[in-house]
This record gives structure tokens, C-alpha cells and sequence, in this order.
């Protein structure tokens, strides 16, 4: 047998005991188990919230915490969540790790540090208005159409007559964005 073969194989052997003796640590053993599983998400999660999202920890309660960028993409996530479910539980049997249930959280992706998740850019919004200079009082709207969206709202039954202030409130604002952000766009640059 040559020198170097044995060698590896003696190295080898000798590595095979340090791994088997570090398995038999449980705690240890369960956080390779969920370091591996949680290696699967971007298959679980998909291509659209892979960098937006990460499994954070598995609760005594085997609930799957996983940390969203923002509350929308915990919202989004909440809506698939029997379906992520399922597939989490694919590669989590193998392991022998039981999710019974997962609870997407942005509150966590903010307190973690940079390090620990990409940080999240939120994507450029085509449709977000450049408001610096708005001022809804300095805004005009025809009196005929504002009367006919006093009526419009004042004819919503289910709402209370608070929530119809506001609804008539919010739209009357957005009447104002909108013609101030036309107004802005029309006039000519210096």
C-alpha cells in the first residue's frame, strides 16, 4: 500500500470520529439539521423573494419564523403560505425537522444587522409623484365636482358618517395630487 494513501485514509478515519463525535451533541446536531434546511429556501421561496426574505428560526412550536425586507413582502408571503408550507416540509422530513406552521415578520429583518441579511433596496417606484413643493391649499378644484363627490360618498350607507369625512377627505387630497403633479409636468423647465 503507498505511504500517501494511507495517510489520507488514517486522516480520513480520524475526521470521520471528530464528525461523529461532534454529532452526538443534540444542539449541535439541530443546528447543522437547520442550517441545511434553511439552505433550501430560495427553492422554497422562489426567485421573486429570495433576497427579500430568510428563515430566521424554528420555534419550540416547530413554527418556522421566517424575517420578510418589508410588510409587504410578509404580506405577499402570508397569502402562499400553505403552499411554502408544503415545500418546506419536503426538505425539512429528510432532516428530521417538523414545521407545523410558519410566521413571516418584517420587524426582524430591520433589527437584524446588515451582516446577518442583504440589505434590502426598496425597487425604484415608477409611479411615485415628486410631491416636495405640494400644498393642497394652494390647490383649486371645480366646485361642480367636488359637490358631486360629496354626494357620491354621501351616499355610502355602510359607513359612518366619520368615515365619510375621511373617505371625502382622501379623495378630495388625491384630486389635488393629481392636478398638482399634471400642473408641475406642463410647465416648462428653466
Amino acid at each position: 500500500m503507498d505511504k500517501n494513501k494511507e495517510i489520507l485514509y488514517s486522516d480520513f478515519t480520524s475526521l470521520g470520529n471528530v464528525m461523529s463525535s461532534v454529532l452526538q451533541n443534540p444542539n449541535l446536531k439541530q443546528g447543522i439539521k437547520k442550517a441545511s434546511l434553511f439552505k433550501f429556501w430560495s427553492k422554497v421561496a422562489g426567485k421573486k423573494f429570495e433576497k427579500y426574505s430568510k428563515p430566521d428560526s424554528i420555534t419550540p412550536a416547530n413554527v418556522l419564523i421566517v424575517a420578510c425586507a418589508n410588510a409587504a413582502v410578509s404580506s405577499e408571503l402570508t397569502i402562499f403560505k400553505q403552499d411554502i408550507l408544503k415545500k418546506i416540509k419536503v426538505y425539512a422530513a429528510p432532516l428530521g425537522i417538523e414545521i407545523s406552521d410558519i410566521n413571516f415578520s418584517h420587524k426582524i429583518w430591520n433589527s437584524r444587522s446588515k451582516e446577518e441579511y442583504t440589505e434590502y433596496q426598496e425597487p425604484a417606484n415608477p409611479y411615485k409623484r415628486d410631491l416636495t413643493n405640494f400644498n393642497p391649499d394652494t390647490i383649486e378644484l371645480d366646485p361642480k365636482e367636488v359637490e358631486a363627490i360629496k354626494k357620491s360618498v354621501e351616499n355610502n350607507k355602510f359607513a359612518t358618517p366619520e368615515q365619510r369625512k375621511k373617505m371625502f377627505d382622501a379623495i378630495i387630497l388625491d384630486l389635488k395630487v393629481q392636478k398638482y403633479d399634471k400642473e408641475r409636468k406642463n410647465r416648462p423647465t428653466p
